[in-house]
């Protein structure tokens, strides 16, 4: 298949961005200079022996390893080696490997160069573009955290063949997220192709996979520290985030409820049409995205309660002026914390 680049340009810096069969370009994308590698047990197993004859650096896997203490571990591990403030730092893995390499590049002696191989999808759609990067703590996603781009990214399709149902599945959700806030045709184009989404078809894989980094590259670019227009990207997170960190939910599965409760609110607030939210509702069911829920109001009030989108008594909110069309809106807590409640019950 076909590398194709693309060039995310912020003020400062600038991440570029291949697709396609683009492991080959790694060789070529690393720059002469000493690299550590950082990755996780199962990528390690899986594509180990392809990896560039760098150290290695080895994390678990799962939301319970994205913790300050990984951080500290990794650390410790670059000072045995002799890394320093010329190195670079190669983050080869999926979304938990990106967040915790980029963050700790971001903080090692003040900062190295980093840039990452994405292996899941969604890391290749979300959690690789746009240079947020962080840890959690007590179960609140990403708390500690910064905005700092990495110099690459590579998102080899191939790479998605290995991945299991669960982890590709989740990834969808940021997909159709992406079709929902800001492209009505890509949402057409999910809707009509489920089955093949499903069966991993690669051409109309690697479509899917182009349009929604184009969607955040165009959304970043604008907005890189997430003052105004990059907010529409948190679309479902607010009560997704709290359901993942309450539940122990896939990301996607979380975010899925959240945008569905979202839309919900959309129809409530007479923004868009009940056709509309069912729509969504067929979509991410037959993707498998909707599942049912344990969960307390109480725990999940208290995580979002704790999310960076509050400012004071107000938080943030994203719905949908229609599908294709996200707005953003300013809800006192107590309102819209009834409206959360009302909805899950």
């Amino acid at each position: 298949m076909q590398v194709q680049k693309m060039e995310i340009k912020f003020e400062s810096t600038s991440t570029r961005v291949y697709t396609g069969d683009a492991w080959k370009l790694l060789g070529e994308l690393l720059p002469e200079k000493d690299v550590v590698i950082v990755t996780d047990i199962n990528v390690g197993e899986l594509y180990g022996h392809y990896f560039p004859d760098y150290p290695v650096i080895t994390i678990g896997t799962g939301e319970a390893v994205k913790e300050p203490e990984t951080v500290e571990t990794i650390i410790k591990h670059l000072l045995t080696i002799g890394t320093d403030r010329s190195s670079f730092l190669l983050g080869i893995g999926g979304g938990i490997v990106c967040d915790i390499s980029g963050f700790v590049a971001s903080i090692f002696m003040r900062g190295i160069e980093f840039g990452f191989v994405s292996t899941t999808l969604l890391s290749q759609v979300d959690a690789s573009i746009g240079g947020k990067n962080g840890v959690n703590v007590n179960g609140i996603k990403n708390i500690i955290g910064c905005i700092n781009q990495p110099s690459f990214v590579i998102c080899d399709i191939v790479l998605l063949r290995t991945l299991p149902d669960e982890e590709y599945i989740s990834g969808l959700a940021e997909v159709v997220k992406h079709a929902l806030i800001k492209d009505y045709e890509l949402f057409e184009l999910i809707e009509r192709n489920i089955k093949l989404i499903l069966a991993r078809n690669e051409d109309l894989l690697n479509e899917l996979i182009l349009r929604s980094i184009k969607i955040k590259a165009t959304i970043v670019e604008k907005d890189e520290k997430e003052s105004g227009e990059r907010r529409l990207l948190n679309f479902g997170h607010t009560l997704g985030h709290a359901i993942e960190s309450t539940t122990g939910l896939s990301h996607g599965i979380s975010i899925a409820a959240g945008m569905m409760v979202a839309a919900e609110i959309s129809f409530d607030e007479k923004l868009m049409d009940r056709e509309e939210s069912d729509r969504i509702r067929n979509t991410l069911q037959q993707l498998g995205l909707l599942k049912e829920m344990n969960t307390s109001w109480q725990d999940i009030k208290d995580i979002i309660l704790a999310d960076k989108k509050r400012k004071g008594n107000t938080i943030n909110f994203i719905l949908l002026q229609g599908i294709g069309n996200a707005v953003q809106r300013e809800y006192p807590l107590d309102e819209i914390m009834k409206k959360l409640k009302h909805k899950i019950g």
